[in-house]
Formats: structure tokens, C-alpha cells, sequence
């Protein structure tokens, strides 16, 4: 009786959730490895954009989310202007299963002027 009632139990919680994916943008100074780190989680679907090097420059991630823009497009993006160490959030909601990509770079807030991008990284809500 115990052993079906756990079998119950498990059939009925909800399916495993998705893939995080995180993507470095490439740097402009030889002291960084990188410019940026952009993370997509799939537990809440929060986005995150973390500047890693002091650079005067503005961490963005470009998002695409499936189904995909054609052409190099992508559907929105996040900068984090607040500078070196700081982290930019911004929680989504999609529906599970959704794919989602991520392309971490660097450029300037002001003028939207941005580039060194790194490899697109992707997961699933």
C-alpha cells in the first residue's frame, strides 16, 4: 500500500524543469578573460547579466526565445549599466519545455553602441 501511494505521489508532481545556459561576452582589456557573464535559469526563468571586468564599459545579453528570429535576430535584450561586480535580474515567465538562448557581450548603455560578443548558450524553461 505505502509503495503505491509514493507511485501516485511521483506521477502526479510536476515534470523535472528545463536547462540553465550561460554565455561570456569576450573582453577588450588583456587583464579580463571576459567583459561580461550572461545566465538564463530555468528555475523561475530568471535572466541574469553580471559585468566581471572594469572595463567603462555596460554589460547586455542579447535573448532569443524559441520559436527563433531569423537572421541573426533575437526577440529582446538586458544591459546592466551599474558597472564592474554588478548583477542586472530580470525574471520572465515561460512556458516549460520553451527553448531559450542567451549571447553575452559588452558595448556602451548611452548610445546602444555595443560588440565582443561570445558563443549564443541555450536552455529550456
Amino acid at each position: 500500500m505505502v509503495a503505491a501511494a509514493a507511485l501516485v505521489a511521483l506521477a502526479n508532481s510536476p515534470a523535472a524543469a528545463g536547462s540553465n545556459a550561460t554565455s561570456w561576452g569576450q573582453s577588450s582589456k588583456s587583464t579580463c578573460d571576459s567583459s561580461s557573464v550572461g545566465t538564463f535559469e530555468d528555475a523561475g526563468d530568471w535572466f541574469y547579466v553580471k559585468d566581471v571586468c572594469a572595463d567603462n564599459m555596460s554589460a547586455v545579453i542579447k535573448v532569443d526565445v524559441a520559436p527563433y528570429q531569423s537572421g541573426g535576430g533575437y526577440d529582446f535584450t538586458i544591459w546592466n549599466p551599474g558597472g564592474n561586480g554588478s548583477t542586472k535580474e530580470v525574471n520572465k515567465n515561460y512556458a516549460e519545455g520553451t527553448n531559450v538562448c542567451i549571447q553575452a557581450g559588452m558595448g556602451e548603455y548611452s548610445s546602444g553602441e555595443w560588440g565582443l560578443f561570445g558563443s549564443w548558450s541555450c536552455g529550456q524553461a
